[in-house]
């Protein structure tokens, strides 16, 4: 596989790195008999990371499935499907293709 088409993982470890340090202050306040209110915002600052992470899980499966349609129909295959698809598009056209209109 070449370089270009391999999949990047970076925002996905980011957050879930910001998500484990999230959890680790919401325990941190909760074992520490902390603020309830502060305890509550760094949970719901790790349910938005944990959203965020589901929502980079499912372009990643994206780029893993696009990928796997690559290897399986190599892109000759595909420029001869679209020349048979679009072949009668093509030569000089009609009055309104700019063509010949005899």
């Amino acid at each position: 596989m070449s370089k270009s088409n391999k999949v990047d993982l970076t925002l996905l470890k980011k957050l879930v790195g910001e998500l484990e340090n999230a959890l680790t202050t919401a325990d941190g306040i909760r074992t520490a008999e902390g603020d309830i209110t502060e305890f509550i915002v760094e949970l719901s600052k790790a349910g938005g990371l944990a959203a965020g992470i589901m929502q980079e899980a499912g372009m990643l499966i994206g780029d893993i499935q696009s990928q796997v349609m690559a290897v399986q129909s190599p892109s000759p295959a595909k420029s001869d499907f679209l020349e048979k698809l679009l072949g009668g598009l093509k030569g000089g056209g009609g009055p309104l293709g700019g063509g010949n209109t005899n």
